[in-house]
C-alpha cells in the first residue's frame, strides 16, 4: 500500500535531483532514504529514478507520485487559506510581494502602514514574476500589470505610462536597451521598433538597472513614469501612451475576510492612489 511518506520520498528526490539533496528536505539519513527507495521500488515493481550524470531523473513510474504530491500541495494550500481566512486577529504576520520597479514606493507604503498597525509583522518579497498567492507565497501583491490573474481579487490603484529619462540633456544622445530576457516587455518591443541598434550603448536585464545606467550617464532609459520620478533623472521625451499600464493591489479571494489582508489592501490602495496619481505628498 502506498502512503503519504512514499509520495513525500519520491517528491523530495525529484525536487532535489538526488538522494543527498533530498536528505535536507526529509531530515533523514542518506542510508535510510536509499533503503526506503529500494523498498518502494520493490513494492511498485520497477525503478522510479534513472541516473543522468550526477542527477536522478524520475521515470514514468514516478509520475503518479509526483502528480499526487502536486495535488497534495494544492490541497494543503487550500486548507491553509481557509484557516487564515478565519483568523480574526489584527496582529501577526503579513507578507507582501512586489516588482523591483515598485520597491521604493512599496517600502514607503509598508512603513506608513506599519505606523498605523504596529501589531502586524510585515515581510516584503521582491519578485518580478507573480508569486503564487494560492500557495501562500505571499498574502498581498502590489503589481504593475494590465491583466491580473483571474484567480485573484483586488483593485486597480493607478495607471501609468513610459517615457525616456536621462541624467541630463547632454547624456540623452544614446539609449539604454534591454537584453533578450526582457524581449517580451512592451517597452523592449517599442525600443526595437523605434531605436536603431547603433544608438544603444548598453543593454541591461531589468528596468531598475536601466534607471541606474541612466543615472550613470549611459543615455536615455525607457522607464515607467513612477520609476523615473523616484530617481535623479530628467524626463527627456513625451509620455508614450501606447505603453500605458496599471498598478494593482491583489490577494487571493479566500483571504478577503482576513483582517490583516483586508486592512493592508484597503490602506495600500488608498495610499498608492495618492502617491501614484498625484504630484503631492503621499498620504500617510
Amino acid at each position: 500500500m502506498i502512503d503519504y511518506d512514499d509520495v513525500r520520498l519520491v517528491a523530495a528526490i525529484a525536487a532535489a535531483g538526488g538522494v543527498r539533496g533530498a536528505q535536507a528536505r526529509l531530515g533523514t539519513h542518506i542510508a535510510t532514504i536509499y533503503r526506503q527507495l529500494r523498498e518502494l521500488e520493490k513494492r511498485t515493481g520497477g525503478v522510479l529514478f534513472e541516473r543522468a550524470g550526477d542527477a536522478l531523473v524520475p521515470t514514468g513510474r514516478a509520475e503518479p507520485f509526483l502528480e499526487a504530491a502536486e495535488e497534495l500541495r494544492d490541497r494543503l494550500a487550500e486548507v491553509e487559506r481557509r484557516v487564515a481566512a478565519q483568523d480574526d486577529r489584527l496582529v501577526g504576520p503579513l507578507t507582501v510581494t512586489t516588482a523591483d520597479t515598485l520597491l521604493a514606493i512599496a517600502c514607503a507604503c509598508l512603513k506608513a502602514f506599519s505606523a498605523a498597525h504596529p501589531g502586524i509583522a510585515l515581510s516584503l518579497e521582491v519578485n518580478n514574476s507573480f508569486a503564487d498567492l494560492g500557495r501562500r507565497e505571499a498574502d498581498v501583491a502590489i503589481r504593475p500589470t494590465l491583466a491580473p490573474p483571474e484567480t485573484l481579487a483586488g483593485r486597480r490603484v493607478a495607471r501609468f505610462s513610459y517615457a525616456a529619462y536621462a541624467s541630463d540633456m547632454s547624456a540623452a544622445a544614446g539609449w539604454i536597451g534591454f537584453d533578450a530576457t526582457l524581449s517580451a516587455l512592451p517597452a523592449a518591443q517599442w525600443l526595437k521598433a523605434n531605436v536603431a541598434e547603433g544608438e544603444i550603448g548598453l543593454r541591461v536585464n531589468s528596468l531598475t538597472a536601466a534607471a541606474a545606467a541612466a543615472e550613470a550617464g549611459w543615455g536615455q532609459a525607457l522607464l515607467p513614469d513612477y520609476l523615473g520620478a523616484t530617481r535623479r533623472l530628467l524626463r527627456v521625451g513625451d509620455t508614450i501612451d501606447a505603453l500605458a499600464s496599471e498598478v494593482w493591489v491583489l490577494y487571493h479571494p479566500d483571504l478577503k475576510g482576513n483582517p490583516r489582508v483586508r486592512a493592508f489592501s484597503d490602506f495600500s490602495a488608498k495610499w498608492l492612489r495618492g502617491r501614484l496619481n498625484s504630484a503631492g505628498p503621499p498620504p500617510g
